[in-house]
């Protein structure tokens, strides 16, 4: 009988003193979850503004890269000095060079680039078609943005099997102010 009266009472506290408390317990522990993933979600966009600002901090040297590949006048002694350098670099001779500037073409309204300008070159290579390679290769990575229009190749009219003259036409941009 005392062991029952013990059980009886046992259930009575439990009923009465400890089930609410956890069910509050529980309800605090949801919350302190919820609020841990919070937290740590906002310390991610934290850091991502973190890294963007410093990636950002500096704009003038990203300006400067942009000056460069971009510039803002035709500088046509820069293109050709590039392009005599990257030639140089490969082993392929210039002996024609040539220089046509084509339309402006106007940027749309909502572009943050001023209307583009376009630089056309004509340009006359001889050289072995490795160099010629290693010429096309340096012209891709070149810092001015330029594109290749059209490639003819001939044969060299020297003893020399593995040299041909190669007529290029290159695209060298600008930005007009």
């Amino acid at each position: 009988m005392v062991a029952s009266l013990f059980f009886i009472s046992a259930l009575a506290v439990y009923a009465v003193l400890i089930k609410p408390v956890y069910e509050d317990a529980l309800v605090l522990r949801g919350t302190l979850a919820s609020q841990k993933q919070l937290f740590n979600e906002q310390e991610k966009a934290m850091q991502k503004i973190n890294d963007l600002v410093q990636r950002y901090q500096g704009t003038g040297k990203l300006q400067d890269v942009i000056s460069l590949s971009l510039p803002s006048t035709e500088n046509i002694s820069s293109v050709f000095s590039q392009l005599y350098a990257i030639a140089q670099s490969s082993g392929v001779g210039i002996e024609v060079f040539g220089v046509q500037p084509l339309a402006i073409k106007p940027a749309a309204k909502d572009d943050l680039v001023r209307d583009l300008g376009t630089l056309r070159l004509n340009v006359r290579l001889i050289g072995r078609y490795q160099d010629f390679k290693n010429f096309l290769r340096g012209l891709e990575t070149n810092i001015r943005l330029m594109d290749v229009v059209n490639l003819k190749v001939d044969r060299a009219g020297t003893p020399i099997q593995d040299v041909f003259l190669y007529n290029l036409v290159v695209d060298a941009y600008y930005q007009v102010k």
